[in-house]
């Protein structure tokens, strides 16, 4: 293979992942810790990076080095999708899967008859393992959902462990948190240091 067919087929294979992924250069290039101009020439073809960042490519997608100079396979598009959405739910199934253990635990050894709370208490834990995978993998509204998911679930843990009819009131402040939340989403990273190639 020439250097060539390099170039087009690694252009070719990065723009169609980053795509498949709902990921912008600008997006990628943050994950990737580089400047957007970089991804973009990589993905026109006029660049092709080192062996080190390309390897970084390869695992952030859950591809091979191989599999981003050789030519597209058909089944290549859904490597990222099934890898990392894989990994994100297995870990968000072990919190709720240790959370029914404690319950039974705690149903079986203390006269606790709220017992149940173990797995409103889940709920947020399951939200920082989605707001973790969804920094290092998926895109900003992913991140978004994750991120509001963790602040109702804190809201309800609050009003559920307080449980006092009166603090009803908690979900109106809510609200405006999630505007907060929206409007955070909205803005751009703040400056990171990137590599320049």
């Amino acid at each position: 293979m020439t250097q060539e067919q390099i170039k087009n087929n690694f252009s070719k294979n990065l723009s169609n992942l980053r795509k498949s992924t709902g990921l912008t250069q600008l997006a990628l290039a943050e994950k990737l810790n580089y400047s957007d101009k970089a991804v973009s020439k990589w993905e026109v073809g006029s660049v092709v990076p080192d062996v080190e960042t390309m390897t970084h490519i390869a695992e952030f997608f859950g591809v091979t080095v191989n599999d981003l100079i050789y030519p597209e396979k058909k089944k290549f598009n859904n490597t990222f999708w099934k890898n990392h959405i894989l990994i994100t739910l297995l870990s968000v199934g072990l919190v709720w899967f240790l959370s029914t253990i404690v319950f039974f635990i705690l149903q079986q050894t203390t006269p606790l008859s709220r017992v149940w709370l173990t797995f409103i208490i889940a709920i947020p834990i399951s939200s920082i393992v989605l707001i973790v995978f969804s920094a290092i993998w998926f895109n900003k509204i992913f991140l978004t959902l994750s991120v509001s998911a963790l602040y109702w679930s804190i809201i309800l843990n609050i009003y559920l462990f307080i449980n006092q009819p009166a603090l009803w009131f908690i979900f109106i402040i809510g609200v405006v948190g999630q505007l907060l939340i929206i409007f955070w989403s909205q803005l751009k990273k703040i400056v990171i240091p990137k590599k320049h190639k």
